[in-house]
């Protein structure tokens, strides 16, 4: 079904506005293409490492750096011009005395509103920012280099930030207290990525080295609940023996609902996951080659059928649906390893960042995809709903 016949099906009654909406978000997400209306400033000294969109408004971009700089861009169009340029309006440049020391591996927007943001790195330090004035209002430091960082985004009963480095636990801070709480230990290597749970405040994903992903309720932190079985072993409760890839496990993204979770390895796998069973859902996105070692930043679709997946490979981006494989697009334009992505389901753009210090944004433009009208026949006029006699039918068209 086309664009126009799916506005005379949703003006007629016959398609709902919740189907309607997710058809269209669907069709503009397979058109996607490097943005010929909107770039955004160029101002990174050296390659991105992290990208965070705020979830409020969906306007201001949050970027880090390898030489510890952080940078805001606003990539909401407010000039009234189709060409568009996203400009920096906030920075923690290297002449700033509160900026990390090395380089910056994880960015996030406080999930309540834009006045605050955590960044973390190499410096082994986590920090609470005041976004208004850009200074810290909290730093916790801790006995390992910080790979990644995560603070729920529907939490009502803690303000825990689950952190990933070199040590073989997850380190919890609150920041409510101000202070590491507790820790959580199962994993035998170094934890790369952790994240919580869309759905349940308290459960949390954590990927290590030790090519294992575990399922935790921090409220019981002795132990794990599941440790994810890429063979579905019938008892996924053994931790040491089980593994989820054949390589470290350094990306993590839980489906909108949460009963989903989607890893990618090493082993240049990506696997999805039932939260609930631990089990291996065995679809095959064929291989796909990531260069770093570290975290890597995948982002998923909101509202959209199929879901689709956004996974940075060596200098492109790769789009997949969710749940059957098929690899529906490759995104072109990046002159180094891209990093991170993440997807603006208001606008139904995508963002990427690179180590050729750019970040993209990737659209599919109306006159990008716009379909020639449909000839309509006696029998899809029907469709098209009576007009009431008394109507007003004025149009400027007529008083010019």
């Amino acid at each position: 079904m086309n664009t126009t016949e799916a506005i005379l099906r949703f003006q007629s009654g016959l398609m709902n506005t919740v189907r309607f909406k997710q058809q269209q978000k669907t069709k503009r997400l397979k058109s996607l293409h490097l943005s010929l209306s909107q770039d955004v400033e160029n101002v990174h000294g050296s390659g991105i490492n992290s990208i965070d969109l705020e979830k409020v408004d969906s306007r201001y971009l949050l970027s880090g750096s390898i030489d510890g700089s952080i940078y805001i861009h606003d990539v909401l169009n407010l000039s009234g011009n189709v060409q568009y340029t996203c400009k920096s309006v906030g920075k923690i440049d290297r002449q700033n005395r509160n900026c990390h020391k090395y380089s910056v591996e994880c960015v996030q927007w406080y999930p309540l509103d834009t006045g605050m943001f955590l960044s973390s790195g190499m410096d082994r330090c986590l920090k609470v920012w005041d976004s208004n004035t850009l200074t810290p209002a909290d730093v916790f430091v801790l006995e390992g280099k910080i790979y990644h960082h995560h603070m729920s985004p529907n939490a009502t009963q803690h303000n825990l930030v689950a952190i990933a480095s070199t040590a073989n636990q997850v380190f919890l801070a609150d920041l409510r207290s101000g202070s590491r709480t507790h820790e959580l230990r199962s994993h035998t290597h170094s934890v790369l990525t952790v994240k919580w749970s869309p759905s349940h405040e308290f459960q949390l994903a954590s990927g290590s080295m030790d090519n294992r992903l575990l399922m935790w309720d921090v409220r019981a932190s002795r132990n794990c609940l599941l440790s994810m079985d890429q063979h579905n072993a019938r008892n996924n409760t053994n931790f040491d023996q089980s593994t989820a890839h054949n390589g470290y496990v350094h990306g993590l993204s839980f489906t909108n609902d949460g009963l989903f979770l989607v890893s990618v390895g090493t082993d240049s796998r990506m696997r999805l996951w039932n939260t609930k069973t631990g089990r291996n859902e065995m679809v095959n996105y064929g291989k796909i080659s990531i260069d770093s070692k570290k975290a890597a930043r995948i982002d998923l679709s909101c509202d959209t059928n199929p879901q689709m997946i956004f996974v940075p490979s060596q200098g492109n981006v790769l789009v997949y649906e969710l749940s059957t494989g098929f690899k529906s697009g490759v995104l072109l334009g990046h002159y180094n390893t891209v990093t991170c992505c993440v997807y603006n389901d208001h606008l139904q753009t995508l963002y990427s960042g690179a180590h050729d210090r750019n970040i993209l944004v990737w659209a599919a433009e109306t006159g990008q995809y716009r379909e020639e009208p449909i000839a309509i026949s006696k029998k899809s006029r029907s469709l098209v709903p009576k007009r009431n006699v008394t109507e007003d039918t004025w149009s400027d068209d007529e008083a010019s």
